[in-house]
């Protein structure tokens, strides 16, 4: 009875995790598209495409907090797919800072609404003195960081995945060439949306991989031996 319920927990738990991943991904890639285009980074611009589309950039900031939300959750329960030690350390080394600095995002995403509210009620200087002003503060480093810190730690998530034999080494090397891409294109539009979908295909596969592996032929295959407890 007690193998019976641990095999159909662990099997529950790869479901969500498979789902998490690639709805995750669907969902974040959905709310870039959404993103309400503008011209450069100014930030007259940045407010007046939010403020000038609210509509646009409440279903983007609700899409993008809620697609890193789940990533997060996926990416947590995605090292339940590394089966001894080999890959166990690089995977939890880059999941648990890529996992938090999702959560962090998803956070952040939230001041959008408060951006809209500045552009439609406040005259466009004060707008951006307002803005500023928040962005100058000390404080915002730490979301600032764990953004940005999310990226590589991806990178080294996957590699740990390749070590464990449950990817590939494509992963790391598209995951690594796309992520260049992405900070090297235009923060908004359809190029940086498209290099971000070719970024998260890891993921997808990760999120197919742990599908794969809820099968109870393969969780009852992963069972320790009683004499080896």
């Amino acid at each position: 009875m007690t193998e019976q319920h641990i095999d159909t927990s662990r099997t529950r738990r790869r479901v969500l995790t498979g789902a998490a991943l690639i709805l995750g991904v669907v969902i974040e890639v959905a709310g870039w598209a959404t993103v309400p285009p503008q011209e450069d980074l100014k930030s007259a611009t940045y407010l007046a495409a939010l403020g000038s589309r609210p509509g646009l950039a409440q279903l983007s900031a609700v899409l993008l907090s809620f697609g890193w939300a789940m990533l997060a959750l996926g990416l947590v329960g995605a090292t339940t797919l590394v089966r001894g030690p080999r890959g166990a350390v690089l995977t939890m080394l880059g999941a648990v800072p890529a996992a938090f600095g999702m959560i962090s995002v998803s956070g952040q995403v939230y001041s959008d609404f408060y951006k809209i509210a500045l552009h439609r009620g406040l005259p466009v200087d004060d707008a951006v003195r307002v803005y500023e002003s928040a962005e100058a503060l000390g404080g915002t480093t730490a979301w600032t960081v764990t953004g940005f810190l999310m990226f590589p730690a991806l990178l080294l998530m996957l590699i740990g995945y390749v070590r464990a034999g449950v990817l590939g080494w494509w992963a790391p090397a598209l995951y690594g060439v796309a992520m260049v891409g992405f900070f090297a294109t235009p923060p908004v539009g359809w190029i940086p949306t498209t290099v971000l979908a070719v970024m998260f295909v890891p993921l997808v596969v990760l999120g197919v991989r742990s599908f794969e592996r809820a099968r109870g032929s393969v969780v009852a295959a992963e069972r320790v031996p009683a004499s080896a407890r």
